[in-house]
């Protein structure tokens, strides 16, 4: 019996020592750790995957997080900036194929230490199942209906989306552009068929809503829009032209400087282009 509480009475002074000790010790190598220069200002975020038993169902969810250095070309600033971003992106697995997760980024200058302890430059959430940043200062999101949108990482301005395939090339051997093509959403005008978007990876230059004049040939059209697959080529050395094949006919137009030439563009019979500008944009 005795050594059983020599044995407990020793287990508690250890504890004691322990409590008093482990604060200054740790104290004591954050003071050395700090003044050699050493302390770190750490971003870090749960990335996970779980799963559970939901009434006989398996269900998963996984949040992925990943933090990327990057040189990009800010609005305003002719010169890269250094930003730190951060990707998450959430998703609940098992689910159907056309279910959403969410996407997230936030973004932070890198000039000095302290930038990382201030809020971000900004953040976008939106959905998506997958999310992944383009070398040209792009993020590109994959939502659950096959729909792909860019978004800038210069300040997070939405630039297009896309439901086909792409058409991009290089202008002035350096500045790529991108014209994509999606199908126009129900809560659009009657004869509504497809968006038209053509963007740099910092702004948006133009975007065209490509109607029909009527209704019924409208929504014939919208269905053939996954089939279209807008091509930018050059007829010769310097004249660069877009063309979208469509079941009506090809729309074709062609380049002036960095902008469509919508005053010579060649549009098919019984369709229309009208120009969509942002709501806040200047002189509206």
């Amino acid at each position: 019996m005795r050594l059983i509480w020599t044995f407990f009475a020793g287990m508690l002074l250890a504890v004691i020592a322990l409590v008093v000790t482990a604060p200054i010790v740790a104290g004591v190598g954050l003071v050395a750790w700090a003044t050699r220069g050493d302390l770190w200002t750490v971003l870090s975020g749960p990335t996970y995957f779980a799963v559970r038993d939901d009434h006989g169902r398996l269900a998963g969810r996984s949040v992925n997080i990943a933090f990327h250095p990057m040189a990009v070309l800010v609005p305003g600033d002719p010169r890269p900036q250094r930003l730190l971003i951060r990707l998450e992106v959430a998703t609940t697995e098992f689910a159907a194929a056309t279910g959403d997760g969410r996407v997230r980024l936030d973004v932070w200058p890198v000039e000095s230490v302290g930038d990382l302890r201030k809020a971000p430059l900004y953040t976008v959430v939106v959905p998506g199942r997958s999310a992944n940043l383009d070398p040209e200062g792009m993020m590109l999101v994959e939502r659950g209906n096959g729909r792909r949108s860019a978004y800038a990482l210069g300040d997070g301005a939405w630039l297009y989306d896309a439901d086909v395939p792409v058409a991009s090339f290089v202008i002035d051997a350096e500045h790529r552009r991108y014209a994509a093509l999606a199908q126009a959403d129900d809560d659009m005008p009657l004869g509504a068929v497809a968006v038209l978007s053509f963007a740099s990876p910092q702004r948006v230059i133009r975007r065209l809503l490509i109607s029909a004049d009527d209704a019924a040939r409208g929504r014939f059209l919208r269905g053939s829009v996954a089939m279209t697959r807008p091509v930018a080529r050059l007829e010769d050395a310097k004249r660069r032209v877009l063309e979208v094949p469509l079941p009506a006919g090809i729309l074709r137009m062609a380049f002036v400087g960095d902008d469509l030439d919508l005053a010579t563009a060649e549009i098919p019979a019984g369709l229309k282009l009208t120009e969509l500008k942002p709501w806040r944009a200047k002189g509206n």
